[in-house]
């Protein structure tokens, strides 16, 4: 056996010289050093189909440092997270179709998965009805090379055991980003005007930053759950003690409602009240918005305008969201307020994915105006679930609505569950970076962002692996004490 497998590589070492002289000397011939590339090219793609889990290890390990990079014709991609996210999606069809026979399809079967696909299906759909039809075919397509890498890959091929070196990746690089830009921070006295510079080039904003170290913060108890070793477990409790420091000098509301949140969170699923409070957030707010909306009540809202500015200090922010004189709360209402009358106009179908920005300009209020609505940055609507009823009328919102409550409703079911502790632990750890991601998004749009969206993904996809695995483990078990009782 071991000549066969000693035959078999020099065979292919042998195959991949001879290829490489070849197209050295062609590349000399015809002047073209490219063509001294194919056999790399061909060997990097013989490693990947041999095992594609490593282009994932590969993803986690360089997410944290993938930077926003906009080309000539306007067009913007993340590198190198979205070229390797794009490889991936290229890859997994050639991986599915080859070993089409071999892989389990039946948890494409759960719920999560078919509201995903009717998710897509939809945004698809509306791109023939957007004022853009071009950038709505981008957003979905940018929404295929996140859902394919981060979700349906990963229920085909990950095992428990390949968990382990996806979140040490992601972990570990990312208190590396945190030191970074902590050590940056430092140099300004951690000033809450200089913390978005201070997270560049890796992130556009202070927001996307502190969302990326929240969302991914439950999975340190993991580590702390998988590491026994005193000077291992030393680095872990380092590793979040940095990780809640970025979070707080962020100055982020979101994320530190979102931190703080968690501890809640956690007992609300041991105690099994998930669909009670998911029921009375969602009896609330439609309360609250149809009591602001009638009779137009909202305009009693609009700000002042010479008196709604930018503050220097993240104490006066907080007093000022308050007082409605918070330049950025203020900004949010402006853009919301034609987001209200965007969807009176097209409730259906709405103006098409990844169109509010070129197209909410003649829906709003000047009442709402603030300083910044020129929008420089060219941002959102700062609302993922408004930005989708607006993008995708209200059958998207309701679409995304239910995969958000039905993943917290399986979640806490899943909880009661498993019997196995280790499952348990991934369980609670996803169940808190999904409901972090859910509570960013009121007031930001981020799943469109490469690190918001791509954790989103993975936790959906870790909800149907979990169920997987249990029912592995199970199957292990029956099979072992029948083993024992034939012996």
């Amino acid at each position: 056996m071991q000549f066969v497998l000693k035959t078999k590589y020099n065979t292919l070492f042998y195959t991949f010289t001879i290829l490489l002289m070849i197209f050295i000397v062609l590349g000399i011939v015809t002047e073209s050093i490219f063509l001294w590339f194919i056999p790399v090219v061909l060997a990097f793609s013989f490693y990947i189909f041999k095992d594609i889990r490593w282009l994932l290890y590969l993803f986690f390990l360089i997410l944290p440092f993938t930077i926003e990079y906009y080309l000539p014709n306007g067009f913007g991609i993340d590198i190198p997270g979205e070229a390797v996210l794009i490889i991936i999606t290229f890859f997994s069809f050639v991986f599915i179709a080859a070993r089409y026979s071999s892989l389990d399809f039946g948890y494409f079967k759960n719920p999560i998965t078919i509201l995903l696909l009717i998710h897509l299906v939809w945004i698809l759909f509306t791109t023939l009805f957007a004022n853009n039809s071009i950038i709505s075919f981008k957003f979905f397509l940018a929404k295929l090379w996140y859902v394919i890498p981060m979700f349906f890959l990963p229920v085909l091929i990950l095992d428990k055991n390949n968990l382990k070196p996806v979140l040490r990746n992601l972990l570990l690089i990312s208190t590396i980003m945190v030191i970074f830009v902590l050590g940056k921070h430092s140099l300004t006295n951690f000033d809450f005007s200089t913390v978005s510079g201070a997270v560049s080039p890796f992130f556009r904003n202070h927001v996307s930053y502190a969302s990326l170290i929240t969302i991914i913060f439950p999975f340190w108890f993991l580590l702390l759950y998988w590491y026994k070793n005193r000077l291992t477990r030393l680095m872990i409790y380092t590793g979040m003690a940095l990780s809640i420091a970025g979070i707080i000098l962020s100055y982020t509301r979101a994320a530190h409602i979102s931190l703080i949140s968690m501890l809640f969170v956690y007992f609300i699923i041991k105690y099994r009240l998930i669909k009670h409070v998911l029921i009375v957030s969602a009896v609330s707010i439609i309360i609250l918005f149809g009591y602001i909306l009638s009779e137009n009540k909202y305009l009693d809202l609009a700000p002042d305008y010479n008196k709604t500015i930018t503050y220097d200090d993240f104490d006066d922010i907080v007093n000022a969201t308050y007082q409605g004189t918070d330049l950025s709360t203020m900004e949010r209402l402006y853009r919301w307020v034609s987001g209200y009358n965007m969807i009176r106009e097209r409730p259906l179908t709405g103006f098409g994915p990844g169109n509010f920005y070129y197209s909410y300009r003649p829906y709003t209020v000047t009442s709402f105006q603030t300083y910044v609505s020129d929008n420089p940055e060219k941002s959102g609507i700062h609302s993922y679930y408004l930005m989708t009823l607006v993008d995708q009328g209200f059958p998207g919102l309701l679409i995304f609505l239910a995969l958000v409550f039905y993943s917290l409703i399986h979640g806490e079911f899943l909880y009661h569950k498993l019997k196995d502790p280790e499952l348990k632990t991934i369980l609670t750890a996803v169940m808190l970076s999904l409901v972090s991601i859910y509570l960013i998004l009121l007031i930001n749009d981020m799943i469109e962002s490469i690190k918001t969206g791509t954790i989103f993904f993975f936790d959906l996809a870790l909800l149907i692996l979990i169920g997987k695995w249990t029912k592995t483990k199970e199957s292990e078990k029956i099979n072992s004490k029948t083993g024992s009782k034939a012996v």
